[in-house]
């Protein structure tokens, strides 16, 4: 068995400082979640605040190249920015995005005009044809180093390269990092080692090229490429050195939270999709797994005791992407998934001496159980948040309507059947850790990935179709065909298309990070959808991209 594939029957345990993200508390937004850490909370931003978020209005949108089609349901990335990026036309603060098409997007955040552009082509030809779930398409977000002046991105030709922030100038030999074609997911920079998550089976080897023999585990076939995590150690930018890390010998199980990892005191952690439990044989399903750099081993893991029902069910951590945070002596690990229910984990002890014992496990939507179909639980990631008097917040959004069980929240804004924003107090009672409903938002179709700055919340509802299905004839939307009955054949052309028409428009909000006031709505101002995104707040505006391959960006108007 690879080295990268053992795994610790006991976790290590040590006296650990809570995790700090000083060194990053700028206003820039490098990378997906603002952090390492994924917390979605820009602690610099101080321009939009409670007192005048109401005043929101679009200062610039821009159309980008990018087409946009049925098949690819994300065209444009969500954007990173810095500023006082030094380009030929002098100092700028800056946007990146990196198109579906392989076009890398390099934009004046203060005027919208796009300041460079790159493509880079792909020429490892195509065998298996486009699907929504496997597009074919360039899909992780793109990470920034600051000090040396670099991006660093995935194209669909599975190449890990960084270019020059303020030219597109190659500053990185073009590596071999996924596969090609794969789903690989938001890039995370953490000590010069470029973190990458790869999942659905969706990459396109050919068996006999040495790539396949780089990235594929002994024993495995090429018709799937395995979940993995993968790590490219970019000290010497024209010899990078790519580890990998796979959680199941094939499509099963793979990472596919758009987070990525997130940072930890030990090391990186993420969570797994479908597909069975079985540490010996290197399958870890249903999981949260914590690895140490460099996506070397597998040191800590937390796999719910229920993860046979969940598999069963299509209930997997796979949708969402954890976070991390300090909270009083403790560094904590919160996330959830399709299942519904929030968990907060001890990053120094995952699952306790059994790998499945949380802190505490919160069910907060999903009373039904369903799976992927209709979409309900968390379909993202949660942001977090510590108040001026010292109080830590979570916003979860979650897909579908509250929990019959939960605890009513303080402060409502009546029924959620589509979706809604929850906020919760974390509260130490006695060393026990609890969390308290404390608002709840409007009801929306569907919340995405929230994040915070200066006290404010910001989320969009994104107007998508969370249902996979196509339509049987003369009837209603199905989940799943009875027994005996087959399901009907549909094209993947009628199946994009489904998926990739809209039930709604997206919109942005801003709440009050402690009592859910509603301080924003851009109600029908974005004509638009999208798909798995997040707002980006930085440099006193809030970034937002649409399925169209727009990009908006929100401020106070003069």
């Amino acid at each position: 068995m690879i080295a990268a594939r053992t795994f610790l029957s006991t976790c290590l345990v040590a006296s650990l400082l809570p995790i700090t993200v000083a060194a990053q508390d700028t206003g820039d937004w490098p990378t997906w979640g603002h952090d390492q850490e994924r917390s979605g909370w820009n602690r610099a931003e101080t321009k939009l605040s409670k007192n005048n978020v109401s005043g929101l209005g679009v200062l610039w949108s821009t159309q980008l190249s990018t087409p946009p089609t049925d098949i690819v349901l994300s065209t444009l990335t969500a954007p990173v920015g810095i500023a006082d990026v030094g380009t030929p036309q002098g100092p700028k603060t800056m946007l990146f995005l990196l198109g579906a098409d392989d076009t890398l997007f390099a934009i004046d955040a203060t005027l919208g005009k796009v300041i460079w552009q790159k493509t880079f082509p792909n020429a490892v030809p195509v065998k298996r044809s486009a699907t929504w779930l496997c597009p074919n398409a360039a899909n992780a977000t793109p990470v920034i180093d600051k000090q040396k002046g670099v991006i660093y991105f995935i194209t669909s030709d599975g190449k890990l390269r960084g270019v020059a922030l303020g030219d597109g100038a190659e500053r990185l030999a073009p590596t071999d990092f996924v596969a090609p074609y794969a789903r690989d997911w938001s890039l995370n920079l953490i000590d010069d080692v470029v973190y990458t998550t790869s999942a659905r089976g969706c990459g396109q080897l050919d068996p006999d090229s040495q790539m396949a023999s780089a990235l594929l585990p002994k024993g495995i076939g090429v018709q799937l490429d395995p979940g993995a995590i993968s790590a490219a150690d970019v000290r010497d930018p024209e010899h990078p050195r790519v580890t990998h890390f796979y959680t199941s010998g094939g499509r099963p199980a793979g990472p596919w939270g758009r987070g990525g990892v997130a940072r930890t005191p030990k090391g990186i952690v993420t969570q797994t999709a479908d597909g069975p439990f079985d540490a010996s044989a290197g399958n870890f399903g249903h999981s949260v797994l914590e690895l140490a750099p460099n996506a070397t081993r597998l040191i800590d893991s937390f796999t719910p005791s229920n993860w046979k029902a969940m598999n069963a069910k299509d209930l997997d951590f796979g949708s969402g992407s954890p976070i991390v945070f300090s909270f009083k002596s403790r560094t904590l690990v919160a996330t959830a998934g399709k299942e519904g229910a929030l968990y907060l984990l001890d990053a120094a002890d995952l699952g306790g001496p059994d790998h499945a014992t949380p802190l505490l496990r919160l069910p907060a939507g999903n009373d039904a159980g369903s799976g992927t179909e209709p979409g309900q639980g968390m379909w993202g990631a949660m942001a977090t948040y510590e108040s001026a008097d010292g109080n830590r917040y979570l916003y979860l959004p979650m897909w579908g309507p509250p929990a019959k069980d939960l605890a009513a929240f303080k402060f409502a804004n009546g029924p959620t059947p589509n979706g809604s924003i929850m906020a919760f107090q974390l509260v130490d009672d006695a060393g026990k850790l609890n969390l308290v409903p404390r608002w709840m938002s409007p009801n929306m179709t569907v919340p995405d990935s929230p994040v915070v700055a200066n006290g404010v919340v910001y989320a969009l509802q994104t107007g998508e179709q969370t249902l996979q299905n196509q339509l049987r004839p003369g009837q209603q939307l199905y989940l799943r065909p009875p027994p005996g009955t087959p399901r009907p054949t549909i094209s993947a052309a009628d199946a994009a298309k489904f998926r990739a028409t809209p039930v709604s428009n997206l919109i942005l909000y801003a709440f009050d990070a402690e009592t859910g006031k509603q301080l924003y709505s851009s109600k029908k101002t974005i004509p638009g959808w999208v798909h798995f995104t997040e707002p980006v707040v930085a440099f006193g505006k809030v970034f937002v991209v649409t399925h169209d391959a727009h990009v908006y960006a929100f401020g106070l108007k003069r």
